[in-house]
């Protein structure tokens, strides 16, 4: 009997034993691999370490400057598209594509050659929060994503409150000076400056970007300039426009930074506080 006893609890021992192993190696199994991330666009990068995904990151594109680890990766791209040899040699699990500023073409690619592209809109200010919460579930970073959502609204929040005593103003949005290139419908900045109580006098006009000439420009009836270019708009104007120049005296000029406006990632909200102050201040001298 006691034999029989011993030879059972040896069998069950062994049993456990391999269970427990057999458990070690499925769990091993199931564990998510090493992310290796490649972002398409400066400002995804950015959403990426905002989110707390920063040390996944492998690749980026050409422009890419914040934060400053963001800058050290390997250039897979630029304007005129990925480059798709340097991208594959970084063995990436996931590419981050911009809708609406990369080519479909070469997402398109990307996808036949068996690479998990997940695309994210930039199009609306309300993108930017999708972004942060669909970036961090996707790299299991939802603690952070759901905190830096929560600021950056508190912070539109309060920057709301500001722009109520600017009282509707109307800006006119120059985003390049040669030719002068300014923004139309649809685009998240025309949102954006509303929280500041302003309006873009563009935003009606047949384009999300384009040129206008400076005649248009300065009978656009705007109380002011929003100037991404810091460059003179009146040096290089022809004789013909100089008759409005009395018109150009009366517009105020507001210089932001281009980079934190121009790009829809967590900076965005510090360019429009810094964006809507100034704007407030105007408001004040008059």
């Amino acid at each position: 009997m006691m034999l029989r006893v011993f030879v059972f609890f040896c069998a069950f021992t062994f049993f456990v034993s391999v269970l427990g192993e057999r458990k070690e190696v499925l769990a091993q199994d199931d564990l998510p691999q090493a992310h290796r991330i490649v972002t398409l666009s400066p400002h995804l990068a950015e959403i990426v370490y905002a989110a707390g995904a920063g040390n996944y990151m492998v690749g980026v594109m050409a422009g890419t400057n914040y934060p400053a680890a963001a800058a050290k990766h390997p250039i897979v791209g630029g304007f005129n598209g990925v480059d798709f040899e340097a991208l594959i040699n970084l063995e990436p699990t996931m590419v981050l594509a911009w809708e609406q500023g990369n080519k479909l073409a070469d997402i398109f690619k990307l996808k036949r050659l068996g690479i998990p592209v997940h695309i994210l809109s930039a199009a609306s200010f309300n993108d930017l929060e999708k972004q942060i919460i669909d970036v961090s579930q996707l790299f299991g970073t939802e603690k952070i994503g759901d905190e830096l959502v929560v600021s950056i609204n508190n912070r539109i929040l309060n920057i709301g409150q500001q722009g109520k005593k600017n009282r509707h103003r109307k800006v006119f949005i120059k985003i390049w000076d040669k030719p002068i290139f300014t923004i139309g419908h649809d685009h998240y900045i025309n949102e954006a400056l509303k929280v500041c109580g302003v309006s873009n006098v563009g935003e009606n006009y047949p384009f999300a970007a384009g040129s206008v000439s400076i005649e248009t420009m300065l009978l656009s009836g705007a109380d002011a300039i929003l100037d991404l270019t810091v460059n003179d708009l009146i040096e290089d104007a022809e004789p013909s426009y100089l008759r409005h120049f009395h018109r150009f005296l009366s517009l105020r000029i507001i210089e932001a930074d281009s980079e934190l406006l121009m790009r829809l990632s967590p900076r965005f909200v510090d360019g429009l506080e810094l964006l809507c102050s100034k704007i407030t201040g105007l408001h004040k001298d008059v």
